[in-house]
């Protein structure tokens, strides 16, 4: 029976190349074997999860070149280092004690994309300008060049075709994957409630979630009697290209101040129509940790 499950979990993987169509048990009999058959012991987890291109893949750790460099005696030496436009290469060559030879290229950048904080998106945002690294980040990646050439060696005479984990961060759209234990998964289907148990909970759990949602997405907003006085206002432009105003403000009868952001045009036309002596109401809502206005209502002017 064992054998048979051993060939559909290959099967699945050689046929689809996606790991993530099997069962948590079948990923961790396939990743026992993988470990097995070059010699790695995954008690020490060499490999670990990626998406990429839609599929769940395994991807080498430094654990695992490290391991496999040792078990089959490969000696590394490097065999060049060059600059080709802004790009730094080293290429590193392998050799195992049955003198087989490979060499692997290890590439990286020596530029890099200027990025700045952008208040309204709450991220740093691309400003489309390219910058050379500095001199700590050049040291870094003309390491991390060397690394990359010595680990693609050693995968490639260790017969093992998959990327390496210093490749990961320059390739588009590749995720790193966290995936459950199997064996926890065995136990939860082992000490599974019954049906009833297993409705109420679930009952009260998608009530939890909805109070929970309802609390996150709740607008901010004042009460009915609140009234609002300005105190400084400014507008500008974010490097993302967006147009906002800084609104900064105070409850008339608390004293409490706070800052409130506007990126509409109908809101900002509003924040410009107050007046230091303006007394207003005022309705925002919470995104991304900052307070947007949805509408400003003037009731008169301070006495």
């Amino acid at each position: 029976m064992a054998e048979v499950m051993d060939l559909s979990i290959m099967e699945k993987v050689v046929i689809q190349g996606d790991l993530s169509s099997l069962k948590p048990e079948e990923r961790f009999v396939y990743y026992t074997k993988v470990c097995e058959s070059v010699g790695l012991n995954p008690l020490t987890k060499p490999f670990d999860y990626l998406k990429l291109d839609g599929k769940l893949v395994l991807y080498a750790k430094r654990d695992a070149t490290d391991q496999l460099r040792k078990i089959q005696n490969i000696s590394i030496t490097i065999t060049s280092r060059e600059k080709v436009g802004d790009v730094y290469c080293v290429t590193a060559r392998g050799t195992t004690q049955d003198g087989r030879t490979d060499e692997s290229i290890g590439a990286v950048s020596l530029t890099k994309e200027e990025k700045l904080w952008d208040e309204m998106r709450n991220r740093k945002v691309p400003t489309g300008r390219i910058l050379p690294l500095t001199a700590d980040e050049l040291a870094n990646a003309i390491m991390k060049a060397e690394t990359k050439a010595k680990r693609r060696v050693t995968l490639s005479l260790s017969g093992l075709g998959m990327m390496d984990e210093s490749e990961i961060e320059t390739v588009q759209d590749a995720e790193r994957i966290e995936v459950g234990e199997p064996v926890q998964s065995t136990q939860q289907n082992k000490s599974k409630p019954s049906s009833g148990s297993t409705s109420s909970k679930q009952s009260g759990s998608s009530e939890k979630k909805g109070q929970k949602n309802a609390t996150s997405t709740k607008p901010a907003t004042p009460s009915s009697g609140d009234l609002y006085r300005m105190l400084d206002m400014g507008t500008g432009t974010s490097p993302g290209g967006v147009t906002f105003a800084k609104l900064r403000l105070v409850n008339v009868a608390t004293g409490e101040e706070s800052v409130v952001l506007a990126n509409t045009p109908e809101t900002i036309e509003q924040i410009n129509a107050l007046s230091n002596n303006s007394q207003f109401k005022i309705e925002f809502e919470m995104n991304n940790g900052f307070k947007m206005v949805k509408s400003i209502a003037i009731v008169g002017e301070a006495a």
